[in-house]
């Protein structure tokens, strides 16, 4: 992968001698932004949103490799408040009943939607913790036919940011590559 600012950047990356590109080739716009994400427990009417991820790479690294942290250290309250009426709006077109991400990206107070899972995501488990809501459970519930009131009461929306930070960050399992060393000593490096 490429990021490309000028189709004379795009040309050279293609005719490069000393890369193999294969065809077709997908062109993305990318957008250089803020990336962040929320899980959305949903009735497809009401919905819960336990909290904000925000990346701390830039947009496009993969969210499974990102370092996150919640509540977001940067974003605007109108961007925030935007996930929120964002959230709502998908699960009440779709009339999803469940579990669901949303991967946003924020660029100069615009924000977009990167893309939808239908599914838990890496950042659940977190929120279950930090918040003390089980959101699978929960979503479970609602998909075996529970009410909205019996499940989630009187709380609809997002809940307020934590009185403290938490941070996802990505773990390699670098063992599993047998014959490769990835640590090097101090005098390795200094040479």
């Amino acid at each position: 992968m490429s990021i490309c600012t000028s189709q004379k950047e795009l040309v050279a990356y293609l005719q490069d001698e000393g890369r193999v590109v294969q065809y077709p080739i997908l062109i993305d716009r990318y957008m250089a932004g803020t990336e962040l994400e929320v899980d959305v427990v949903t009735d497809g009417a009401q919905h819960f949103i336990p909290g904000i991820f925000e990346h701390v790479e830039r947009a496009g690294i993969h969210s499974g490799d990102s370092i996150a942290v919640t509540p977001p250290f940067s974003l605007r309250t109108e961007t925030k408040e935007l996930t929120n009426i964002y959230a709502k709006r998908i699960a009440n077109h779709l009339g999803f009943v469940g579990l669901f991400n949303i991967q946003f990206v924020d660029v100069d107070g615009q924000l977009y939607v990167i893309e939808i899972n239908p599914r838990a995501s890496r950042t659940v488990p977190i929120f279950a913790k930090i918040t003390g809501v089980d959101l699978v459970d929960r979503a479970v519930q609602l998909l075996m036919g529970e009410s909205w009131q019996s499940v989630f009461g009187d709380a609809n929306g997002q809940l307020e940011d934590m009185d403290f930070y938490s941070v996802k960050a990505p773990v390699f399992s670098n063992e599993k590559l047998a014959g490769r060393s990835f640590v090097r000593s101090r005098n390795e490096i200094n040479g």
